[in-house]
């Protein structure tokens, strides 16, 4: 049995600071501590509820897995893992690298992720104000995904000017998306949706493109966009 201390100690890291400090996460629900584990992730300790007891699980409380966890109905399996080393930003040599800047909401995030996994970009390159993947609500909107999409976090500019590739930016004016025909390897840049690409961003942005707007809506939500924009890049590419 975990002792008070080591409750208290892993309860910590539902804050940043202490996920930062420690540089250790937290993964929630079974499907996702599989994948955690199949994935080879370093995974310090996993703990598990008499009823839904998990193999070389720590057995806590009801109490406790509240303690420990980030949902409002935990679903009595976490595990905490180290952050995985994704090292630097690289530039590619084939395919398409996912760009994101200025995604703040860590739910909006993960579904980016998640899609990203579903359409197959392996690699996806942050702004350093990003939302952070280790994010509990990230983490749990991927389902899985973080296991496989290596992410990078850093300042874009100087790494976009460095690999000098292709650069396809998701913008108000634009191309048509449809009518974009595909280079690889090259970078597929979404902004926030409240502010979009960030202007220091936009001379970088080789190609411009538009999703088109049939309707009257403002805008669309990022994973949204992104999930459009990636779906079409697949399917050009292939």
């Amino acid at each position: 049995m975990p002792s008070r201390a080591e409750i208290k100690y892993y309860s910590s890291l539902k804050l940043k600071k202490f996920r930062q400090k420690y540089g250790l996460f937290t993964v929630e629900g079974e499907k996702s501590v599989r994948e955690l584990l199949d994935a080879g992730i370093d995974t310090e300790i996993i703990f598990s509820t008499a009823e839904h007891a998990f193999p070389n699980s720590a057995i806590v409380s009801e109490s406790e897995m509240r303690q420990l966890s980030s949902l409002d109905h935990p679903p009595g399996i976490l595990a905490v893992a180290r952050m995985p080393e994704h090292g630097p930003f690289t530039t590619p040599e084939k395919g398409i690298v996912l760009v994101l800047d200025g995604i703040r909401d860590p739910g909006n995030l993960g579904t980016i992720l998640r899609s990203a996994d579903w359409f197959g970009f392996e690699t996806v390159w942050l702004s350093s104000d990003c939302a952070e993947v280790t994010n509990p609500k990230c983490i749990q909107a991927t389902m899985g995904a973080f296991t496989r999409v290596r992410w990078h976090s850093g300042e874009l500019e100087p790494a976009l000017r460095a690999a000098a590739l292709p650069v396809y930016g998701c913008l108000l004016e634009g191309q048509p998306l449809g009518a974009t025909a595909v280079e690889s390897p090259a970078f597929l840049m979404i902004g926030s949706e409240s502010h979009g690409i960030r202007e220091n961003l936009i001379p970088l942005v080789t190609h411009p493109v538009t999703i088109p707007r049939y309707g009257a809506g403002e805008s669309l939500n990022a994973g949204v966009a992104a999930a459009i924009a990636m779906y079409h890049f697949v399917s050009v590419g292939h």
